[in-house]
């Protein structure tokens, strides 16, 4: 067989001519539900629409547009029965309140006996579940799944599918494997962030005793700041101080919820991050020409317990990510 090459990399799924982003993502979703009848009904069953039903009833709709409603990105319609609207993100971060009440017309225009609105994301289930405690959509049982859920159900439709339809899941679990989870090429790299000297506004504990005495770092759901990574490196005093694996996280809406110096009022949503045993590179890691005030950085994990400087490590990560090898 032929190899198949695209902007230099080798294609391993028909999919991956799609891309990465959201849309691509809900596209592929979509199509693969409307050619392997098994997933379809395993979808549809985990969203608690059990019932047996006739293929010749199901509509699936991406990306469609309605004037002042908003886009949805997939719909799965069963008759009379069932609507799911699927509202996709590629990251972990959730739909806002505003973005899910658009849908709320379209829900309430459809008289089916179950109606379903989705947040398909890669947040895990408990910190979604956290956020999405606090919205509503009238007319509708608001739910979360991840994308690794959905790629667990194509493994299981995969079992018992047609040969045919075999080959595209094949290729539907395979692309999603490549883009979704922290066990790409990505995972051990950490994201360094820079401690301020003081204490957050409010607050009668510094950013960072947060981290060093009780274990936690936060940020903002959003805003330029990434999704949930494996890893987080402190700098402080104008070097490195320490490396901590993230080893769980949730979405926040007071910080005094967690943080009992923390004014109880609430808060745009935060991730915030409980971390595991600090590592302490053995040498001291100054910051270097390219990390200066409050930058924040991606690292190879290896390059930062190695480098002389921050600015090294991140010279060396951005290197080996523009050849093609893995970080």
């Amino acid at each position: 067989m032929s190899e198949l090459i695209r902007h230099g990399r080798p294609v391993g799924s028909v999919f991956e001519l799609l891309g990465t982003l959201e849309n691509d993502m809900t596209d592929a979703l979509g199509f693969t539900l409307s050619r392997s009848p098994l997933l379809l009904r395993l979808l549809v069953a985990d969203l608690g629409h059990a019932e047996a039903f006739a293929d010749e009833h199901v509509v699936i709709s991406v990306q469609t547009h309605r004037t002042g409603q908003g886009i949805t990105d997939l719909e799965i319609r069963l008759g009379e029965d069932f609507l799911a609207i699927l509202e996709a993100k590629s990251g972990a971060a959730l739909p806002s309140q505003e973005q899910l009440a658009l849908y709320a017309v379209v829900l309430g225009e459809h008289h089916a006996a179950h109606r379903v609105l989705v947040a398909l994301t890669n947040a895990t289930q408990h910190a979604a579940s956290t956020a999405l405690a606090s919205m509503s959509v009238p007319g509708a049982n608001l739910t979360h799944r991840s994308w690794r859920q959905i790629r667990e159900l194509a493994r299981k439709a995969r079992a018992k599918e047609s040969n045919r339809a075999k080959v595209l899941l094949d290729d539907f679990i395979s692309y999603l494997g490549g883009i979704v989870g922290m066990e790409t090429k990505f995972a051990n790299r950490v994201y360094v962030v820079s401690l301020g000297a003081g204490n957050p506004d409010g607050w009668k504990l510094s950013w960072v005793d947060i981290v060093e005495q009780r274990g936690f770092y936060f940020y903002p759901v959003g805003k330029n700041w990434p999704d949930p990574p494996n890893y987080l490196g402190f700098r402080y005093g104008g070097r490195l101080q320490r490396i901590q694996h993230v080893d769980t996280y949730e979405v926040i809406h007071n910080f005094h919820d967690v943080f009992t110096e923390a004014p109880d009022e609430p808060c745009e949503p935060h991730y915030n991050f409980k971390l595991g045993p600090a590592i302490v590179p053995g040498h001291v890691v100054k910051a270097g020409p390219r990390v200066v005030r409050a930058n924040r950085v991606w690292c190879a994990i290896d390059t930062l317990l190695t480098a002389s400087t921050i600015s090294e490590a991140l010279d060396e990560t951005q290197s080996r990510l523009s050849d093609g090898s893995q970080s």
